[in-house]
């Protein structure tokens, strides 16, 4: 599994989240963690192509760590769920020449879909969007035509917005034909959503090792 972090694309590295790993490895899975560069440095497209090196680096060195790579899973929280999305229309074999279903299953944990309301928040100053990068990146806007099943989660206890991300992204992933199950975790909010990946038996680690296996 890649797990891609949040942070709003302008804070945090791989090492607040490596708890993350301990479910999933206990059930035998490979787990990495990788850091990306952060905006103001740099841009959300800049970010997006870091994603998708890290999982292509991932998928052709999956058997130095005596992992499968027909079973890479892409997982990811907020900002990195918006990875998650864009990472899932990505065109693998023109752009990276790899087989075009390198990833059979992800997971997108209360992302950020539709990047459109960003600009008029407080993260604006630190991302400097411009409309092109929005309409670009956001990846409500930019579904895939074909895709392996997403599992779109979020904690019950959300804010509104973060709400209606994960509502109108999976309905319109629905809506393309693309195959996904929306699964919310009622008692949780934006940050102990991800503590059930430290048991190996939690619902949502087991789920994750569901998406591997196919």
């Amino acid at each position: 599994m890649v797990f891609l972090h949040g942070g709003y694309w302008r804070t945090l590295t791989s090492k607040e989240f490596s708890f993350v790993a301990r479910g999933l490895v206990a059930q035998g899975a490979t787990v990495i963690i990788p850091t990306y560069a952060l905006c103001p440095a740099v841009t959300i497209d800049e970010i997006v192509r870091q994603h998708r090196a890290a999982v292509t680096w991932a998928y052709n060195h999956a058997a130095d760590f005596g992992a499968d790579p027909k079973r890479l899973v892409v997982t990811g929280h907020s900002a990195g769920a918006h990875g998650v999305a864009m990472v899932l229309a990505t065109d693998w074999e023109n752009d990276y020449g790899l087989p075009p279903d390198i990833i059979r299953g992800a997971c997108a944990i209360s992302g950020l879909f539709d990047l459109q309301p960003l600009p008029y928040t407080f993260v604006q100053p630190y991302l400097q969007l411009t409309w092109d990068q929005i309409l670009r990146n956001s990846p409500i806007l930019n579904l895939p035509k074909f895709a392996p099943p997403l599992l779109v989660t979020r904690g019950g206890k959300q804010t509104s917005e973060f709400l209606r991300q994960s509502d109108d992204f999976y309905a319109a992933w629905k809506s393309s034909g693309l195959p996904g199950e929306y699964w919310i975790q009622p008692e949780c909010n934006h940050f102990d959503e991800l503590f059930p990946l430290t048991k190996s038996d939690s619902e949502l680690t087991n789920k994750i090792i569901q998406l591997a296996i196919g």
